[in-house]
């Protein structure tokens, strides 16, 4: 039997987020759309940097994000991180951010079929 533990880490420092504590922000600057997770300590630290250009802004509702390039295969965030735990239990190299190489997603894909 195989168990797949996936942890949720601090994008900024890499600490480990504990089950409620910190949160995944979502925000939007220059017409770009961003998510990063952050810990307590390090959300505190966001939200205090961003409170004064927030006291002096409008609220616009929502602003749909830029379309992805034709050809992008997203993922969600969840299916990111299983990728990246099933690749380090498998000894399969794998940056800790960023794009994944179709031919893990290919394997990882291929073993859960299993």
């Amino acid at each position: 039997m195989k168990k797949t533990t996936v942890q949720l880490l601090d994008d900024l420092d890499g600490t480990v987020i504990e089950n409620g504590s910190g949160a995944t922000v979502s925000y939007t600057f220059d017409g770009d759309s961003y998510e990063i997770d952050l810990s307590a300590e390090n959300l505190a630290e966001f939200r205090a940097a961003v409170k004064p250009y927030i006291n002096v802004s409008r609220r616009v509702g929502y602003v749909p994000a830029k379309p992805r390039a034709a050809g992008s295969a997203g993922s969600d965030r969840a299916e990111l991180q299983a990728i990246r735990a099933w690749a380090a239990a498998n000894d399969v190299q794998v940056s800790d951010r960023g794009r994944i190489a179709g031919t893990v997603r290919e394997a990882y894909a291929n073993a859960q079929a299993k």
